[in-house]
């Protein structure tokens, strides 16, 4: 068994294909992550400072922005139009690159959107 790894870093420093590592050598470091999971989002955690993590906490005020703004002009004529707003976030999916570029697709839908409800 193989574990097929694109780190960060190295990605950053011009790696541009997944390492391909013998899961003997990846089973203790994946222990060692697995305890330290209380750190996750808290300041000790060396995750947090990534673009993708960072973008990911703006979203949640936003999405709150959003769904406050819709909440007030909900009415039946608005309702298809507050469900989709409501819906967005399922459109965040991915890894990295791919997830920043449909927080993208996120934000120009819910600008659309907006615009919709006036």
């Amino acid at each position: 068994m193989h574990y097929l790894l694109h780190p960060p870093l190295l990605r950053a420093m011009g790696l541009e294909h997944k390492l391909r590592i013998p899961a003997w050598m990846m089973r203790p470091g994946f222990r060692v992550l697995r305890s330290l999971k209380g750190l996750r989002g808290k300041a000790l955690d060396p995750f947090r400072y990534a673009e993708v993590r960072r973008v990911e906490r703006k979203l949640i005020g936003e999405y709150e922005g959003l769904v406050d703004h819709a909440m007030v002009h909900l009415d039946p004529a608005t309702h298809g139009t507050v469900a989709e707003i409501a819906g967005l976030p399922d459109m965040i999916r991915g890894y990295e690159q791919i997830k920043l570029a449909n927080v993208e697709r996120f934000r120009a839908e819910a600008e659309r959107l907006t615009r919709e409800l006036g």
